[in-house]
């Protein structure tokens, strides 16, 4: 989630940083190698999720219709949100399979695709986090009332059907073991082992009457055991790891076997400690409950997140909008470069796919913000070189 700017009540917190590599974005150095555009499709409604299916033949994005109403301000429009399908051509571009894939979603917004099979969900499910704040109705109308919010995830197969959902809003076991529903369900990511991982950025809960206590955020585990339990609505073993005033954003777990995820905080109205900061967790900090320093702060405010080869891809929304690449082996951060001039208007929830012939395909979806909706927001894509 990339443009939501808002006041929040914000809670003190004290994080000790050590040893972390700094970066102002713009004295970033340029990646070596760059980004090929090879698509710029303009025929979508505030994307801010991608995901290829499994197999990477298809591609799913997540409109997530924003109002588009300067004056009312930065809401999701309540159940005006839809997935569309596309194809993936051998060139490595889209195709429409149906734009209006499933519809009556509230601000969809990141995807991941299960790795492991459960009796509920087949492997290659595809679990699309739903946030819900803020919140108006189509016509402008703000939603004041919290017993309105239904956060939650929902997982779908790749025809459409709908296989069940994770609530984390009041009364879920999610909110019990957190102490907050989630008031900003923003990505998610699956290990090999099929755990689901969910950055939840936590904000303007102060739109409710009475307000909505948020404290700014933190990435839940839901262990492959507990999928089932939890969809079926029943209490079952999850973690939470709160990230005070951060705003997670970002999610994926990388070729390390680590849980990567990025902050956005200065972006949606929170005072984030890491100023736009990379994380890594173990799964002993889901168990101990003890947030490590980022290895990279200062880079104002972090969205999407995956990986091409050993480089983290990072989407950057505050300053000069784009893509940074992290290389594992090290902690500096450069810039990703185009053969094209392309101004980047709310670059997302990102997704990468390996090609057959050993090069990557990433998509950019770009959550435009408040300006009036025509479904003319683009999807980008580029191909990244065997070598990236």
């Amino acid at each position: 989630m990339s443009r939501a700017k808002c006041a929040v009540p914000l809670l003190a917190c004290l994080v000790s940083y050590c040893a972390v590599a700094s970066a102002q974005n713009p004295d970033l150095p340029p990646y070596p190698k760059q980004g090929v555009i090879i698509q710029r499709l303009k025929a979508f409604d505030n994307p801010e999720g991608s995901i290829f299916s499994a197999d990477g033949r298809y591609v799913f994005i997540a409109n997530s219709a924003e109002l588009g109403m300067p004056k009312v301000g930065f809401h999701w429009t309540h159940n005006a949100g839809y997935i569309s399908k596309l194809r993936v051509r051998p060139d490595g571009t889209l195709k429409f399979v149906k734009e209006r894939f499933i519809t009556g979603l509230t601000g969809p917004l990141g995807m991941a695709v299960s790795t492991v099979a459960t009796a509920r969900f087949p492997r290659g499910t595809i679990f699309l986090a739903e946030a819900w704040v803020p919140l108006a109705e189509a016509d402008g109308t703000v939603v004041r009332d919290p017993k309105v919010l239904n956060p939650k995830i929902v997982a779908f197969a790749t025809n459409a059907k709908v296989l069940g959902a994770i609530r984390i809003g009041a009364g879920s076991a999610a909110a019990k073991v957190s102490g907050v529903i989630g008031t900003l369900a923003n990505s998610l990511a699956f290990d090999g082992a099929g755990n689901l991982y969910l950055a939840e950025t936590g904000q303007q809960g102060t739109q409710f009457h009475p307000p909505v206590i948020t404290k700014g955020g933190g990435v839940y585990m839901f262990p492959v055991t507990s999928l089932d339990a939890l969809a079926a609505g029943h209490n079952a073993p999850l973690y939470y790891l709160p990230v005070p005033n951060g705003g997670p954003d970002g999610i994926e777990v990388g070729p390390d076997g680590l849980v990567h995820f990025n902050t956005v905080g200065l972006n949606a109205g929170l005072q984030d400690p890491a100023e736009g900061g990379m994380y890594k967790l173990k799964q002993a900090d889901f168990h101990s409950g003890t947030l490590p320093p980022p290895f990279n702060r200062g880079l104002g405010a972090l969205d999407g997140l995956d990986f091409a080869g050993n480089n983290r891809l990072d989407t950057i929304v505050k300053g000069v909008n784009g893509v940074l690449v992290t290389p594992l082996d090290g902690n500096t951060t450069y810039r990703l470069t185009f053969d094209q001039n392309v101004e980047f208007s709310g670059p997302a929830d990102i997704a990468v796919h390996k090609m057959h012939d050993g090069t990557y395909l990433l998509l950019v979806p770009e959550l435009s913000g408040t300006s009036p909706n025509h479904k003319d927001n683009p999807v980008t894509v580029v191909r990244l070189p065997a070598d990236f």
